[in-house]
């Protein structure tokens, strides 16, 4: 995928040139990885947007972002005018939309009492939708939440994704599928994974160490509306060859088909499960938007 921000952000109340926003050298947040984010998609339908699950993706950022203690003011009320400004002011496209709270200023020592701030991004993406990906198995363990809380979305958090996808890539795959301390596939490197197994959908069953996707919810929603029977329990690697197919679903990728883990091929592009899920979820993302001032 290719990414292309917006000249414009919204920053802490005020629409500002991009990099205007941009944190200290000597920020704390930019040394540590002490910061919170959130990916919101804004779907152009008919000169209007249609924000996914908008509610719940700030109700996320604020909850990781007073967990870490980088409380902010801002309603989420605010945060939504905000973002709908941003979308006014830029040209009409399908965005990625990325909160973030983080402290840009030169504050290297610790302290709650530091100022916080919050920036809106919006990202244009250039998606190979047509092109299944290739996986393999991460050499790097996903993150333990005993360790850091893996629900946060903290922005140090993802050094670990980052590293397991660098590794994937340079050996020729895509992606990589990350396990936990006991051996379990959690998800990949930024978004769960469902397999798919006759007529029904396994995916991983929710703990500490899987990250509770919105994208997953909304596809939870899905098969109990189509009346596809999802089973969430423990996967281990050696699973991988009784599945049909497999694919990865998160707010920036949305759902995306996997050719192959490891030496496991797969048909997931002509599965009748995946093409049930990408048609509804298509329907949801490209409906008039509703309730949004």
């Amino acid at each position: 995928m290719n990414f292309t921000p917006a000249a414009i952000a919204w920053h802490n109340g005020k629409l500002v040139e991009r990099e205007q926003a941009a944190p200290s050298i000597a920020s704390h947040s930019l040394h540590l990885g002490v910061g919170v984010f959130d990916g919101i998609m804004a779907y152009c339908n008919s000169d209007c947007y249609y924000i996914h699950r908008l509610e719940a993706h700030l109700d996320r950022l604020r909850y990781g972002s007073l967990q870490m203690g980088l409380k902010f003011d801002w309603s989420n009320k605010e945060l939504e005018s905000g973002l709908l400004s941003l979308l006014d002011s830029i040209p009409p496209n399908n965005y990625y939309i990325r909160p973030i709270v983080y402290r840009s200023g030169a504050y290297l020592n610790f302290s709650d009492d530091m100022p916080v701030d919050v920036t809106i991004l919006a990202v244009t993406i250039a998606r190979d939708e047509a092109t299944p990906l290739t996986c393999h198995i991460s050499k790097y363990e996903r993150v333990s939440s005993k360790a850091i809380p893996v629900t946060w979305k903290i922005c140090g958090t993802y050094v670990n994704s980052y590293l397991s996808r660098r590794a994937a890539q340079s050996e020729g795959f895509n992606d990589a599928i990350m396990l936990d301390g006991d051996g379990l596939i959690t998800e990949a490197t930024a978004a769960n994974i469902f397999f798919l197994q006759s007529n029904a959908v396994v995916t991983p069953a929710l703990n500490a160490n899987i990250f509770p996707g919105i994208t997953r919810a909304t596809l939870l929603d899905i098969a109990k509306s189509i009346n596809i029977e999802v089973v969430e329990r423990d996967i281990l690697p050696n699973e991988l060859g009784s599945f049909e197919g497999a694919f990865l679903a998160a707010t920036m990728m949305e759902l995306k088909p996997v050719a192959s883990i490891e030496n496991h091929k797969y048909n997931t592009c002509n599965h009748s499960l995946f093409k049930h899920f990408l048609q509804e979820f298509r329907q949801i993302t490209h409906q008039k938007p509703k309730n949004l001032s």
